[in-house]
């Protein structure tokens, strides 16, 4: 009988292969770390800023405070106040439950995002679970969506993209798990869907995805699935359309219609190639191995989150948070991908695959999110200061009750007034485009009826229309406040913009 011995391990060898995984968890935990920390000031940030962040936040926080007053939300596009709520009312709805609560507008708005945030990154990391059943890879995901640079900047903003963008990963969590394990989760994806759709109309990109991988599976639960989302999220909105004197789907459809423009969409692409390059090449990297099997689903969910961008990203007053829900879907798809070419398995064993090296992207994109960090604090608390002093400067010329005030300043708006009767940029591309009538506001500015205009250029001077995002109102307007209004003020070094304050020339 002869005995075969078993390969011989030496202590020596097994603490060398433990080695790069010891190391590659100590840098997992040291980033973590990092993260936590950096989360944790920019949280500590927003909610000492008592004001904007940006033109947006202050837009939302207005109609809030308008729901909380007024009792309604959206509002005709021909009669004050001229403001459009652009979105579906669920993060409005929550935010003015907030104010309702003794919560300032901005800090519940914040609030809730940053719940989301925490939200959408633990269902990155269960959604990575989901296809890998890997923990580091599911750690390494929900590093990659906390890390970014693209979250630090919107995880912290009272807006309804991060909360909109939950709902849509919640979505397709509960999908993924039907999809891949047949659990019987698609009540749970049709409620986040239309949460999701309810929080920002635009937030397509989950459903269709979702409704094309079951047609190609079971045709009888996709169109049940399409159904409901339709049955229920048109019902809904003809239901809350006629609530609102049909003001919903004008203020949320033609009311959001803005121009596109080349210059913006070449911009966003710009800022895509920098953001999630690095993302981008490992998802292209593992594309063949990710297209196989289950993972498809996501490859399927990444390119139509992609072709929603593309599509929406060049409209005018679009920023970076068009891009939120397709990095989502990368973040999902590398930690994937990763897994599909056994990127782990090599890294620990030290083999000299190129494969390893996809570690590199991976660090560069983390690193990405800290190295602007600094700057993006730094000009956060500079704007605050400069918001606090340019308010105390607007305080006296802005009547907190009674009155019309058209003001390019909605921060100053809402802190003082808790409301907008004119929203200027909106109001002037609606102008433009034909589908507002200019011609009472005019009409008001030339017998004097707003007791304070507040600009961001000199009247007196001609305007810069070139640029579709500058705040410019009609010419004919401009020429009433030439010859009814007197230049009471000059703030010259106002955060974004410097101020020209105008009253009527007989007060």
């Amino acid at each position: 009988m002869q005995l075969t011995s078993a390969p011989i391990t030496t202590p020596a060898a097994e603490i060398a292969s433990a080695l790069p995984e010891k190391r590659f968890r100590k840098a997992l935990w040291v980033v973590s770390a990092l993260a936590a920390c950096a989360l944790l000031a920019s949280f500590g940030l927003s909610l000492w800023a008592q004001n904007e962040f940006s033109l947006g936040e202050s837009v939302v926080a207005a109609q809030s405070l308008m729901l909380v007053h007024n009792g309604t939300l959206y509002y005709d596009l021909n009669h004050y106040p001229y403001t459009v709520a652009g979105y579906m009312p669920i993060f409005y709805t929550l935010d003015a439950g907030l104010i309702k609560l003794g919560v300032p507008a901005f800090l519940g708005g914040r609030i809730i995002t940053m719940t989301a945030f925490f939200v959408l990154v633990t269902t990155c990391w269960r959604l990575t679970l989901v296809y890998t059943e890997s923990q580091t890879l599911a750690w390494i995901a929900a590093l990659l969506i906390g890390c970014n640079p693209l979250m630090f900047l919107w995880s912290e903003m009272g807006q309804v993209d991060v909360l909109a963008v939950s709902f849509a990963a919640l979505s397709f969590f509960y999908f993924s798990r039907h999809y891949v394990r047949g659990e019987a989760t698609l009540r749970w994806t049709t409620v986040f869907t239309l949460l999701a759709l309810f929080t920002k109309q635009t937030m397509i990109a989950a459903p269709i995805a979702i409704f094309l991988l079951l047609f190609f599976r079971d045709r009888k639960k996709a169109l049940l699935f399409g159904a409901a989302v339709i049955g229920i999220g048109g019902g809904l909105v003809l239901a809350l359309n006629t609530a609102f004197h049909g003001n919903l789907l004008q203020d949320t459809v033609h009311g959001n219609m803005n121009p596109l423009s080349w210059w913006k969409f070449l911009t966003q692409l710009r800022y895509v190639s920098m953001l999630s390059g690095c993302l981008l090449a490992v998802v292209l990297l593992s594309f063949r191995k990710l297209a196989c099997g289950n993972s498809v689903a996501l490859c399927v969910y990444c390119v139509c989150t992609a072709l929603v961008f593309l599509v929406t990203c060049g409209k005018v007053g679009s920023d970076t948070n068009y891009q939120l829900e397709m990095t989502v879907a990368l973040v999902a798809c590398a930690a994937v991908g990763l897994d599909r070419l056994r990127f782990l398995p090599l890294y620990f064993a030290r083999s000299r695959s190129w494969i390893t090296l996809l570690v590199l992207p991976l660090a560069i994109n983390m690193v990405n999110g800290f190295r602007v960090l600094p700057d993006l604090f730094a000009g956060r608390i500079a704007e605050e200061q400069e918001a606090r002093s340019t308010l105390k400067e607007l305080r006296p010329y802005v009547p907190v009750e009674g009155g019309l005030v058209l003001s390019s300043d909605y921060n100053s708006m809402v802190r003082l007034r808790q409301r907008l009767d004119v929203e200027p940029l909106i109001y002037g591309l609606l102008v433009r485009a034909g589908a507002v009538d200019p011609e009472p506001v005019r009409r008001d500015l030339e017998r004097g009826a707003f007791s304070t205009v507040i600009l961001t250029d000199d009247v007196s001077k001609p305007a810069q229309t070139s640029f579709l995002e500058l705040i410019i109102l009609p010419e004919s307007q401009r020429e009433e406040i030439r010859r009814h209004y007197r230049l009471v003020k000059h703030i010259p070094n106002s955060f974004p913009h410097e101020l020209f304050v105008y009253q009527p020339a007989g007060a």
